[in-house]
């Protein structure tokens, strides 16, 4: 699950997030840290992390 994942608009990562497993979600967060710290991280790819790492958040506290 990797770049075509990051390229999707925001809506439709929002509306997948709830059905990824903490494992696909970890992967692509690593996916994009990976994409940035190489300089090549795109716009989508600084939202996927975001967003990633705000439903790990949410899946921990709720």
């Amino acid at each position: 699950m990797k770049r075509g994942l990051f390229m999707m608009q925001n809506v439709q990562l929002i509306d997948k997030l709830p059905s990824l497993s903490n494992q696909e979600l970890r992967d692509i967060i690593s996916e994009c840290e990976s994409e940035i710290c190489e300089g090549t991280a795109k716009i989508e790819d600084y939202e996927a992390f975001v967003l990633c790492q705000q439903e790990l958040v949410r899946r921990t506290w709720s």
